[in-house]
């Protein structure tokens, strides 16, 4: 019952503010980092960079819907470790990634789109994210990861963000966006044997690897305006 109340409060709401609704489409552009069983375990460290499109469909002036596209790469090398056994082991692998994501923001405070003047608020974001990228491991008695094909695994990216209204059409938001993957295996660490029965393995497989976004989007707005302002 508390669960049907909730979500009728929350349909509600979204109708309430109903003449907020608007679109927004843009870019997005940063820098991406990888946490796994190889190289540096810094969370935030983009090391390379990301891209894609945006959009963005606010319910209200609180809550919005996201789907974006994005693309880059990532990479590690153990000689950037801090961990000894990293340093003595010397593994390094690049990789390449295209994603698709969906997900929901959630305004700390009421973010009008349309006004005149520049408002701004703190955001958090969650959502789900399809991604492909290359699937590598380490060949014996070698220590740089080959790709041989592509794999495909679905993530779970969230995070915390603060967003600024320039004028009546432009958006510009800051955001982390760390995601945890469904793979061990972004680093070539979790190979399947059964197609590369002389791969290395050498992850534990305790946990999944991560992968963070830092960046910024700059969005236009778009879409029909309050009446009062047509």
């Amino acid at each position: 019952m508390n669960r049907i109340l909730f979500w009728c409060t929350l349909i509600g709401f979204g109708y309430m503010e109903s003449h907020a609704q608007r679109h927004e489409l843009g870019i997005l552009v940063g820098g991406v980092n990888y946490i796994g069983e190889v190289g540096s375990t810094q969370y935030f460290n983009p090391k390379h960079l990301g891209y894609g499109i945006i959009y963005k469909r606010n319910l209200s002036q609180r809550i919005t819907l996201r789907a974006q596209f994005s693309t880059g790469m990532f990479s590690a090398n153990d000689r950037n470790a801090t961990d000894l056994d990293r340093l003595n082991r010397q593994f390094s692998f690049s990789n390449n990634y295209s994603a698709l994501g969906l997900g929901v923001e959630v305004n700390y405070v009421s973010f009008p789109i349309g006004d005149f003047g520049t408002s701004w608020t703190p955001y958090l974001h969650v959502g789900v994210q399809r991604t492909v990228m290359d699937e590598l491991y380490f060949p014996a008695y070698d220590i740089t990861a080959i790709a041989h094909g592509k794999k495909m695994t679905m993530g779970v990216p969230f995070g915390a963000g603060v967003k600024f209204n320039l004028g009546r059409f432009w958006v510009i938001a800051a955001e982390v966006q760390p995601q945890f993957t469904f793979s061990d295996n972004l680093d070539g660490s979790f190979p399947n044997t059964d197609k590369q029965p002389q791969a290395r393995q050498f992850s534990t497989s305790l946990s999944s690897d991560w992968l963070v976004f830092t960046g910024i989007s700059i969005t236009y707005a778009f879409g029909r305006l309050p009446c009062c302002r047509e």
